[in-house]
């Protein structure tokens, strides 16, 4: 019976790595992985105990068993809820990306190729124009190298670039044009999202993935279990002092009697 809750308990185990493998290869925290990866050998090593084990030696690591399948199906809850937040957090930013893509793209045309605001620009020098289009220059090169990167982080990067370039060119003239605020307000708004589906590409899952390795009497074993580990003789315990949160309390010898 004890073999048989864990190889369950393993093969849900086993359905849920491979989930959170593929989740952390998207960005998602490896916490969670590798709290099921340490369960499942947790597993394993009760399962060989079991195998070696005889009459009372059974007995005293069953409650052990009961708490650790209890842990291992709460993880794999938590594991499925965390690649699930982490598929969601890849889906936004991959849609925030292309986004950001695009209008970094319509900026690099209208800017660069159409030059859409130099009839506005007017400096008060030669010199003072000269180091514009020095950086101006400057400006197109870095964006289309962050660009190139193909990476989201690329791409806000490009997107920083082109706001920075466009407030320049608004300094000298750009502002006046009727196509500079609207370009302007296209940048942020494609700017905030992949700022915010960068900041939650890595779910915070290690304090969750811990928590689930951690029995605890509210959490995973139902009162009636408790009942029955109390009667035997068996109090749950902190999981991070005994490494699997149940122990075995030992009988109170009796005393050396007195005399009166």
């Amino acid at each position: 019976m004890l073999i048989e809750q864990i190889a369950g308990a393993q093969a849900a185990l086993e359905s849920d790595i491979e989930t959170l493998r593929h989740a952390a290869m998207m960005g998602g925290d490896g916490g969670a992985l590798a709290a099921a990866q340490n369960q499942m050998s947790r597993l394993s090593g009760l399962q060989h105990r079991i195998e070696s084990a005889q009459g009372g030696g059974l007995a005293a690591i069953r409650a052990e068993v009961m708490a650790s399948v209890a842990a291992s199906q709460t993880l794999a809850q938590r594991a499925r809820a965390s690649a699930t937040t982490a598929q969601a957090a890849e889906a936004a930013l991959h849609e925030a990306s292309a986004a950001a893509h695009r209008v970094t793209g319509d900026f690099v045309r209208d800017f660069y190729e159409k030059k859409i605001f130099d009839p506005y620009l007017h400096f008060a020098s030669a010199d003072e124009e000269r180091a514009y289009r020095e950086r101006e220059e400057a400006s197109r090169k870095a964006i289309e190298t962050a660009r190139a990167e193909g990476t989201p982080e690329g791409e806000l990067r490009a997107l920083q670039i082109s706001r920075a370039q466009l407030v320049d060119a608004g300094k000298y003239g750009a502002a006046d044009s009727p196509d500079y605020q609207p370009m302007l307000n296209r940048i942020d708004a494609a700017q905030q999202p992949l700022e915010q589906a960068l900041a939650g590409r890595q779910p915070v899952v290690q304090q969750q993935a811990e928590d689930a390795l951690a029995p605890t009497e509210s959490t995973l074993v139902s009162p009636d279990i408790i009942a029955v580990l109390r009667s035997t003789g068996t109090v749950m315990s902190d999981a991070s002092a005994s490494g699997h949160g149940v122990t075995r309390q030992r009988a109170t010898e009796p005393g050396p009697a007195v005399g009166v």
